[in-house]
């Protein structure tokens, strides 16, 4: 029998960060993720779970066409009203962020 191997980043990535809001869509939010996605997980759409606040949330890092401040790609973890109204927080707010890759 074959064993089932993880190609999965077994990282756990940490970090604060500010809530801003989506401008593709109205009431949608989002937090940046601070590290050079194609880098750490060799493609550029990577499937997670994510915490806010210790609130669970299975998601995928993307990019939406949102720029950092120097023109880059920012690559970016959608977070949910109903996560966002649980922490009773919204955007401008910071919240304790972790990421790890999932299957």
């Amino acid at each position: 029998m074959l064993e089932a191997r993880s190609n999965a980043n077994p990282t756990v990535y940490e970090y604060d960060a500010v809530i801003r809001s989506s401008e593709i869509r109205k009431g949608g939010a989002y937090v940046p993720f601070p590290y050079e996605v194609r880098q750490e997980f060799g493609k550029g759409r990577v499937k997670v779970h994510a915490t806010f606040d210790g609130v669970p949330y299975d998601g995928s890092i993307v990019n939406m066409g949102v720029k950092n401040e120097d023109g880059s790609v920012c690559y970016i973890v959608g977070i949910l009203k109903g996560i966002r109204s649980e922490l009773g927080k919204d955007i401008g707010d910071t919240v304790h962020v972790t990421v790890q890759e999932r299957e």
